[in-house]
């Protein structure tokens, strides 16, 4: 991936096609925008942040993305942040008293979910933005619609969340080389919540780290698969999957294996 910056608040990335399938995406996923796609997003957009000094304000930041298939097959995205605070400004017109009650209520929800605003909230922004449109006399069937849609996303937001708390439970992540798999582990650091096996294939050179979820935020779990595709391939694992793979595997650690590979690489330094 390569990461430039364009302006105070905007970022490109450009990612090559067999970068994005080491992710797990294709580009049809990046045209829907799936789940997993938004997931994506926030996390290169991260990254992007980090290597290009683009430190992020205290309170909650929306990004939307410029998307654009280059010749080479590979994808340009840009970034243009801003907060949820500025976006709320523009839209007060002459109810201030409610947009400072709803900015208060987005801090109090924040903290328990940096990542995710409650259905309740996001529908009360649409609620302001529609009200605003209306006392401009732009409130045109054509801006209906898309209002519509929005709310629409919305509904479809909570359910994918729903639908991700009961998939992706358990992973398999595949290693080329056992020094990936340590690399991996002691890079990226994730505490607490997950259970992990650690196993060699029996016919390939290839090495699986088996991560159980068990009470890991899914948030937190996403960007621990996020950061194991930087090394390996990961792929969800049901129990007849993990069965098949312990029946023709030979498994080198039982139990927490992520970190006790992750203790190989310090008891090296």
């Amino acid at each position: 991936m390569r990461f430039t910056r364009l302006g105070e608040k905007d970022i490109r990335c450009v990612i090559t096609e067999s970068e994005l399938i080491d992710f797990g995406l294709n580009l049809d996923d990046i045209i829907e925008r799936t789940d997993r796609t938004k997931e994506f997003f926030r996390q290169i957009l991260d990254i992007g942040s980090k290597q290009l000094g683009m430190g992020k304000k205290d309170g909650l930041h929306l990004a939307s993305a410029q998307i654009s298939v280059l010749k080479d097959n590979s994808i340009s995205i840009i970034f243009h942040e801003t907060s949820v605070d500025e976006i709320l400004d523009n839209l007060a017109g002459g109810d201030r008293e409610r947009v400072e009650k709803l900015k208060k209520d987005i801090d109090e929800a924040v903290k328990d979910n940096p990542k995710h605003l409650p259905k309740k909230i996001r529908n009360d922004i649409v609620d302001v933005m529609e009200e605003r449109i209306r006392q401009e006399g732009n409130l045109t069937p054509a801006v209906m619609a898309e209002i519509r849609q929005i709310r629409e996303e919305i509904e479809k937001d909570e359910e994918n969340i729903r639908v991700s708390e009961n998939r992706f439970r358990m992973c398999a992540v595949r290693f080329t080389s056992l020094d990936d798999a340590i690399r991996f582990c002691a890079v990226a650091d994730h505490t607490g919540g997950f259970s992990s096996s650690f196993y060699k294939s029996g016919s390939e050179k290839e090495y699986y780290l088996v991560i159980d979820r068990n009470d890991m935020p899914i948030e937190k779990y996403s960007g621990l698969l996020f950061n194991a595709s930087e090394y390996g391939s990961v792929s969800e694992l049901t129990d007849a999957g993990r069965a098949f793979l312990i029946s023709h595997s030979e498994m080198l650690i039982e139990d927490d294996a992520y970190h006790k590979l992750r203790s190989i690489e310090e008891d090296t330094v």
